[in-house]
């Protein structure tokens, strides 16, 4: 038998033991999946829906390019909408269905067509939907090629909608194939999603999208200052018209150093990784943006060598690793990038201070290049290089 001060503290404690157990056990419950979702079956599922999309070809659905070929099973056909704003593509189940991945192929031709940024969402009636993945700044740089996209997700919907915001570059937008697939939870996985931030500063705005492993990047803050440094200036001076937002995007999968397209420039994860300083590729790269609108028939090497010469004189990176060419007896005024850049430095040093802000206005309201020479030097390319080849001093 307990004596009464043994008891006494006997059942307050066990009271606290009881509250502890309860409260431990609260915090450490492991959530088991649900025993019925995990009886469905990995399986395509797309022929079970029925499609309807926001915008059609205007050969209708089953037209040579209309929406059906977009679940044909078929990736040699595509649909093709015109017209392009933003897109739904939309998919209704007689059951609800437990997504968790979906295929998307891309089209034969050109890739300006391919989307870019979207969002995927489920819902019970049409009306209200949950947002279950979204990706920006994607880039496709194969025809006809088959990309997984995986999420978690243990909701059953009878809806499910592709909503497509933007494209790459263009008007139209082409799929050769869409696919839903269903999973139970313990099969499902979340893949990698690109690190954003979106800024704005100088009557300027930027979407950095890195699709890297990294969630740092050394070189991140370099590129982003030097736009909003100097992508403002060169607006100013060179083409009010410009676009007042671009994309930043880190590409793994790009072997090249950078690249201007649409709104967009890539840089290489592999270039920028070993040339971490070269903030002034944004220059260059930027200036692209700034010489859309060319008129006619601009060659390359001029749009390169134009701008590398500007390059050369709004670039900040200090000190600065990169340099223009210096001449030599095998260079031609076509040599492109440093070379045709030089050529154009030593005309401002020595014949015309704004001549790569004449010739750029002169290219965008059509007028010749060639023609643009004479006009301005009073003599043709060929002998103004001639001339530069003989005192190519700056």
């Amino acid at each position: 038998m307990l004596k009464k001060k043994t008891l006494k503290w006997l059942i307050p404690l066990s009271i606290f033991c009881g509250t502890l157990y309860t409260s431990c056990s609260e915090h450490t419950s492991v959530d088991l999946p649900d025993p019925e979702l995990e009886t469905i079956a990995v399986k395509d599922v797309t022929d079970d829906a029925q499609l309807r999309v926001s915008i059609e070809n205007p050969d209708g659905a089953t037209g040579q390019e209309g929406s059906n070929k977009l679940v044909d099973g078929d990736t040699t056909t595509k649909y093709l909408a015109k017209d392009f704003k933003s897109l739904n593509i939309d998919f209704q189940f007689d059951t609800a269905k437990l997504i968790a991945s979906y295929e998307f192929t891309t089209g034969n031709d050109f890739d300006g067509r391919d989307p870019m940024d979207w969002k995927f969402y489920g819902s019970d009636d049409g009306q209200n939907w949950t947002e279950l993945d979204s990706h920006m700044g994607m880039q496709f740089r194969k025809r006809r090629t088959t990309y997984k996209f995986y999420f978690k997700n243990e909701q059953q919907f009878t809806y499910y909608r592709w909503s497509i915001s933007k494209l790459y570059n263009d008007n139209m937008f082409q799929a050769s194939e869409f696919r839903l697939i269903q999973m139970p939870p313990s099969s499902q996985k979340d893949a990698p999603r690109e690190k954003i931030d979106s800024l704005s500063k100088n009557g300027v705005s930027l979407v950095f999208i890195n699709h890297s492993d990294k969630s740092e990047l050394a070189y991140q803050e370099r590129l982003i200052n030097t736009y909003f440094s100097v992508y403002p200036k060169l607006i100013a001076d060179f083409n009010p018209d410009a676009k007042k937002k671009l994309y930043f995007i880190i590409d793994p999968t790009y072997e090249g150093a950078a690249y201007a397209f649409g709104d967009v420039v890539v840089f290489s994860y592999d270039y920028m990784e070993g040339n971490p300083t070269d903030g002034d590729v944004v220059v260059h790269e930027t200036m692209h943006h700034i010489q859309q609108g060319y008129q006619g028939n601009v060659p390359g090497w001029l749009v390169e060598g134009i701008a590398d010469n500007v390059r050369y004189h709004y670039g900040i990176d200090d000190p600065d690793p990169w340099t223009l060419q210096d001449y030599k007896p095998e260079h031609n005024f076509d040599g492109s990038y440093g070379i045709t850049a030089r050529f154009l430095l030593w005309i401002e040093t020595h014949k015309n201070e704004n001549f790569v802000k004449e010739l750029d206005r002169a290219l965008r309201n059509g007028i010749n290049y060639n023609d643009f020479f004479r006009q301005s030097l009073g003599k043709s390319i060929e002998d103004t290089w001639r001339e530069y080849a003989q005192n190519p001093a700056l």
